[in-house]
């Protein structure tokens, strides 16, 4: 596939990531992709339990592209997350907060399918949104 093709199924999947479809993103995975986070390779069902949870705590989360580079068969995204805290996440009960994170990933396209992902999200900044991490807590932090 070409680089823009490449672009192309990113934003399809943003796209499906967007309208809550966890179905349709899966149909851009490779059975076998791997993902790559904190040091941990996780497989795609991994993947999607973690999804469906994040899904089921902000049903309303969308991914706004700030930036998007390819070259070859790999997409680069710098994205921010938003969303509503409506559903319970990590045994923190519905607090009804809007939160707004940063995002970066990597994707290797093969064969028009994602077969590796790697993925860094501010988790810190969210737990912080969510009033589970002080403010004090943050000041070494960048």
């Amino acid at each position: 596939m070409s680089t823009a093709e490449n672009k192309a199924l990113v934003r399809n999947l943003m796209e499906a990531w967007n309208s809550g479809d966890l179905n349709r993103m899966i149909q851009y995975w490779s059975p076998d992709m791997v993902h790559y986070s904190r040091g941990e390779v996780l497989d795609a069902g991994t993947v999607a339990g973690a999804m469906q949870m994040v899904m089921d705590a902000f049903p309303d989360l969308k991914m706004n592209v700030e930036h998007m580079v390819a070259e070859g068969d790999l997409v680069c995204s710098v994205m921010t997350l938003t969303g509503t805290h409506t559903g319970s996440f990590l045994g923190v009960p519905p607090s009804g907060k809007s939160v707004a994170i940063a995002l970066q990933g990597m994707v290797r396209i093969a064969d028009g399918k994602v077969i590796e992902h790697w993925g860094t999200a501010d988790g810190l900044a969210l737990l912080q949104q969510l009033g589970m991490i002080p403010e004090e807590l943050l000041a070494a932090t960048a």
